[in-house]
C-alpha cells in the first residue's frame, strides 16, 4: 500500500461499550481531511454498524502510522452532512473572529461624534464600497438592515406612493416579498402577480400580457430559493424600458449573491437585496442597494440613521464581518463549476424514481420522489445524519408549496418534494454518501407502502 499518494491516512476501529471487543475495520486514505469521516466509516463497515449499537467509537490516526497519534475520537458519529445551505450557512471562521473583535473591543457607536465612533463609521463605509464593487455598482448607496426580510420590505413599501400605478410581482418570490405585496394589495395598492413557468422562472408571456405604461414597480427575484431557477433580469429590464421606462425595478438577489455574477448596471435594476447568513456571514444583517435613494422613504422611524431611511443603531460587528466575507468573493465562477459537479455527482448516484423541479442553478436542487412523502423522507435522512429540507425555511411549516404548485406540479409531486442545497464547502465524498443514504431511505419507504 503506497501511503504517499494521500495527504491523510485513517486507521479505523469500532468498539461497543468498552475496549475489550475492539474490532479493526481497515484503512481509509483521503486527499482532504474535510472529506466526511462518517462516510469513511460507512464505506468500510456498512454491514457492521447495527442500529441497536449502544456506543460506537471512531478512532482516527494520521500518518506516519508508526506514531499512531490519535487525532480525534467521535462518539456515536454525531457528525452531520449539511445540505440545506439555501436555508442558512455557518459563520466563516475569520468573519467570526472579526465579529467578536468588533463586539468586544471596537464596540463604539458609529453615530458618536468622538474619534472612535468616526473610525467605526469609516470601517462601515469600507464595507459599503466592497458590496457595491461585488454587485457592479458604480453609483448608488448601500443601506444596512437586519436582513433580507427588512430589505425587501423597505424596497417595496419604501418606494410606494399613493400616486403609484400598477405593481408587478413575480409569483415565485420569497415570502418576504410575496407577503409584503399581498399586504400592500390588501391596503389598496394595485398589485398583480406574474405567473411561474414550468421551469420555475418568470413566465415572460404572462409578463408581456400584464406590463403596460401604468406600471410603477416591478419586483422579480434573481434566483429562486425553492428551485434555484435563475431569472433573466436583463430581458425583463429591456421589456420594461420599451413599455414603462420610469417604472422602478427591484430584485431579491439573496440566493444569487456570492454564487453567480451580479452586475446591477447590466441587469438594469434600481434596488437589490442581499443577506449575510446565506453566504457564510452573520445572521441578523442584510442590505439594500438603491441606485437613487431619493426614490425611497423611511418605513422605520427613529434616530435617522442610514440616510434617514432606516433608523436604529447599526449592527457594527455583523456589518464588518459581512464585509470580510464579501471581500473574499474571489472564485465565483470556479465555485459555480465545482458545485455543478457536486450536484451532477449526487444525481448520478440516485437509483430511485425522481423528477427535478426546474432550476438551472447548481446550488439548489428541488426534487420530487415518486410515491413517498417528502417530509417523511427528510426526517429519515436527518436520523442518518443528512440534513436536507422540504423547501424554504421561512415557509416550511405551511401546507403545500406555492412555487411548485405554480409550476404546475401535481399534488403527488408536491407531497414528495424535498430541497437539497449545496455549498462550496461540501465534498464529493459527502454527496455520494448522501445519495446512497437517500436511496436506502426511499426504498425503505416504498417497501413499507407495498
Amino acid at each position: 500500500m503506497k501511503l504517499k499518494n494521500y495527504l491523510y491516512t485513517f486507521i479505523v476501529f469500532i468498539y461497543q461499550n468498552n475496549l475489550e471487543n475492539i474490532k479493526y475495520i481497515g484503512i481509509c486514505q483521503l486527499n482532504s481531511i474535510n472529506q466526511s469521516l462518517y462516510f469513511c466509516l460507512y464505506t468500510l463497515s456498512k454491514n457492521l454498524i447495527a442500529s441497536n449499537a449502544n456506543v460506537i467509537k471512531l478512532i482516527i490516526f494520521i500518518k506516519p502510522i508508526k506514531h499512531l497519534t490519535i487525532l480525534a475520537s467521535y462518539d456515536n458519529l454525531h457528525e452531520v452532512i449539511y445540505l440545506d445551505n439555501a436555508a442558512t450557512t455557518f459563520l466563516d471562521k475569520k468573519a467570526s473572529e472579526i465579529y467578536s473583535k468588533y463586539a468586544c473591543e471596537f464596540f463604539y457607536n458609529p453615530s458618536a461624534i468622538y474619534r472612535e465612533g468616526a473610525l467605526i463609521q469609516n470601517e462601515i463605509d469600507w464595507v459599503r464600497n466592497i458590496i457595491k464593487k461585488q454587485i457592479g455598482a458604480s453609483e448608488g448607496d448601500i443601506i444596512f438592515t437586519s436582513g433580507a426580510t427588512e430589505s425587501n420590505n423597505l424596497a417595496l413599501r419604501g418606494v410606494y406612493k399613493k400616486s403609484f400605478g400598477k405593481i408587478l410581482v413575480f409569483m415565485g418570490e420569497h415570502p418576504s416579498v410575496y407577503n409584503t405585496a399581498l399586504k400592500m394589495q390588501e391596503l389598496g395598492a394595485n398589485v398583480e402577480f406574474i405567473a411561474i413557468d414550468k421551469n420555475g422562472e418568470i413566465d415572460y408571456e404572462d409578463l408581456k400580457q400584464k406590463i403596460d405604461e401604468t406600471v410603477s414597480l416591478i419586483s422579480v427575484m434573481l434566483v429562486s430559493n425553492e428551485t434555484g431557477a435563475i431569472n433573466d433580469l436583463k430581458k425583463i429590464y429591456d421589456l420594461k424600458q420599451s413599455i414603462c421606462p420610469n417604472a422602478i425595478f427591484h430584485t431579491d438577489a439573496v440566493q444569487g449573491f456570492g454564487k453567480v455574477k451580479i452586475n446591477v448596471e447590466y441587469f438594469g435594476v434600481d434596488l437589490l437585496t442581499i443577506s449575510g447568513h446565506k453566504i457564510f456571514g452573520p445572521k441578523g444583517i442584510g442590505a439594500l442597494w438603491v441606485k437613487d435613494k431619493k426614490i425611497l422613504h423611511q418605513v422605520v422611524f427613529g434616530g435617522g440613521q442610514e440616510y434617514n431611511l432606516r433608523s436604529g443603531t447599526l449592527n457594527v460587528p455583523a456589518i464588518i464581518a459581512l464585509g470580510e466575507v464579501v471581500n473574499n468573493f474571489d472564485n465565483i465562477t470556479e465555485n459555480f463549476e465545482y458545485v455543478s459537479k457536486l450536484k451532477n455527482e449526487f444525481l448520478s448516484q440516485l437509483k430511485c424514481d425522481y423528477t427535478i423541479n426546474g432550476g438551472n442553478n447548481p446550488y439548489i436542487l428541488s426534487i420530487s420522489f415518486d410515491g413517498v412523502n417528502g417530509e417523511t423522507l427528510t426526517s429519515m435522512m436527518q436520523e442518518k445524519g443528512i440534513l436536507i429540507s422540504r423547501g424554504s425555511a421561512c415557509s416550511s411549516k405551511k401546507a403545500g408549496n406555492r412555487i411548485l404548485e405554480g409550476m404546475g406540479k401535481s399534488k403527488k409531486q408536491v407531497l414528495g418534494s424535498v430541497r437539497i442545497s449545496f455549498s462550496k464547502y461540501n465534498t464529493n465524498c459527502e454527496v455520494k454518501y448522501a445519495a446512497e443514504v437517500l436511496n436506502d431511505c426511499y426504498f425503505s419507504l416504498v417497501n413499507k407502502l407495498k
